[in-house]
């Protein structure tokens, strides 16, 4: 005979009951590696713990949030004791942590720090190597996956912010395996066919550690250390940190604000530029301003030179015509004294060059005389 079916809600609720009674799931020790950890805005703490083949959905309760003994982070080997628990809409079960021990770095922290320290050495890193991003790029390459969200935050970004960029996009895979192949020869593609690039970036959402882990793999740094082109890497939030935020040129805390630093706002620079209009034309008024101010005064200062000089010149004058009036001999001769001209009509001021006999014409205030020199002695 059939058994009689039940409901969905009536075998969720069986087992919710089962998983609650059984002794080893009340307080169970599992261990496993940290990935994907969310400190949401509800107070509570959730991640997954997985091992190499399976993974667990975590949760802390906001009263154990404040006093977990560290921060949880991905890549963490922890042991935690804790309670299962269903729930019954979804028939989900997950871990409820009550107490959390940490053994030290998972596989994926491991292999980050492994692969840092190589490409350290090689100099990867090292800042002499980065390049500057162009201030007002015309072109701009995106390597991510074209359905992702990324693609869409940076275009928002880029399209709200400037209107004058082009924008491709080189689709790539961005987690699971063959992305970071993908990606690196995304890269690699922008450059041989589209070096006129102005800037390329790189990356990808939010994810957990092993979903990030593409962006940690050497073929992307190389290709990201190879690239001619300035490179932006965008890859998850910014807690993260990949191998690709440290060899590219510029690290962008997320593919939203990969955006924001890969363009100028044309609008902020619009008001930026009347600003200065403003400013200019303000400070070429009071120039003007003082311009005519000291043009004024210059005219000022040379219409005072003048005067001063004309009085001077006037005063010379007249002490000119003062001492010429008083050199006049027709004032001497009103005086009572006469001037005696020779026959040529010259002023004879001595009797050196006279001779007896000499005809000369005597000239007083009121007529003229004429005379010859009859004898002639010179005073001693």
């Amino acid at each position: 005979m059939a058994l009689k079916p039940i409901k969905v809600s009536e075998l969720n609720a069986y087992v919710a009951r089962i998983l609650k009674t059984d002794p080893l799931l009340i307080n169970v020790r599992v261990t496993g590696e940290v990935s994907g950890v969310n400190y949401h805005r509800n107070g509570m703490v959730y991640f997954d713990l997985k091992d190499d083949s399976s993974k667990i959905a975590c949760k802390v309760s906001r009263g154990k949030t404040p006093v977990l003994p560290f921060r949880i982070t991905d890549g963490m080997e922890v042991i935690i004791t804790g309670t299962i628990d269903v729930y019954e809409k979804t028939g989900t079960y997950s871990l409820w942590v009550n107490d959390i021990e940490e053994k030290g770095l998972g596989k994926l922290a491991e292999e980050f720090l492994r692969m840092k320290e190589k490409l350290e050495k090689e100099g990867l890193f090292d800042p002499k190597y980065k390049k500057q991003l162009p201030a007002f790029p015309a072109r701009i390459g995106i390597v991510t996956s074209p359905g992702g969200a990324a693609v869409k935050d940076i275009l928002k970004n880029i399209t709200a912010r400037n209107s004058f960029v082009d924008v491709m996009i080189y689709p790539a895979a961005v987690q699971g395996t063959g992305a970071a192949e993908q990606i690196a020869r995304a890269i690699d593609t922008a450059n041989r066919l589209h070096p006129e690039t102005d800037i390329l970036i790189v990356g990808r959402g939010g994810g957990s550690m092993e979903e990030l882990s593409p962006f940690n793999e050497e073929c992307v740094a190389r290709s990201i250390f190879a690239s001619k082109i300035p490179v932006i890497s965008a890859v998850g939030h910014e807690i993260d940190f990949s191998i690709a935020d440290l060899v590219a040129d510029v690290r962008a805390e997320t593919p939203t604000k990969a955006g924001v630093i890969a363009v100028p706002d044309t609008g902020e620079l619009a008001d930026e530029i009347e600003i200065l209009k403003r400013q200019f034309f303000r400070e070429l008024e009071n120039r003007f301003m003082y311009s005519e101010l000291m043009t004024d005064r210059i005219r000022h200062e040379m219409l005072n030179s003048l005067k001063e000089r004309l009085l001077k010149n006037e005063r010379a004058v007249e002490e000119y015509r003062l001492s010429l009036e008083l050199s006049d001999p027709s004032k001497i001769v009103e005086k009572g004294y006469a001037v005696i001209r020779d026959v040529n009509g010259k002023p004879v001021t001595g009797i050196a060059g006279m001779e007896v006999g000499d005809r000369y014409t005597i000239n007083m205030k009121d007529g003229k005389a004429e005379s010859v020199i009859e004898s002639l002695s010179a005073e001693v």
